[in-house]
């Protein structure tokens, strides 16, 4: 197998914010579809900032710092190209899961 040329990779905040923001297309999918299923998470999270949405955008926003940030000081490495499919397919899944749960719903 040859080796793959260095400039495929992704490593550093690169790298880790992108594997971040695939993770947290996905995760954001699934807290829509856990709130909206269990009335007593929507309403504490309404209760915590005012409204549910905004709730549910902050834990979006740590989550993806923090995974973010753990990616990069563990020095993880992607090749660019599988990350960019990754964050396209939880892109893809994340609208269309929403999507369909909202119409279902």
């Amino acid at each position: 197998m040859p080796r793959q040329n260095q400039a495929e990779r992704l490593d550093g905040a690169a790298g880790a914010f992108g594997a971040a923001a695939a993770v947290v297309l996905v995760f954001n999918t699934a807290l829509a579809w856990l709130k909206d299923a269990w009335a007593p998470l929507n309403d504490g999270m309404a209760a915590l900032t005012g409204h549910h949405w905004i709730t549910h955008g902050l834990v979006d926003l740590a989550v993806f710092v923090l995974c973010g940030a753990l990616l990069w000081r563990r020095g993880a490495s992607f090749n660019g190209q599988y990350l960019l499919l990754a964050v396209v397919a939880a892109a893809l899944f994340g609208g269309g899961g929403l999507s369909l749960w909202f119409l279902l719903v």
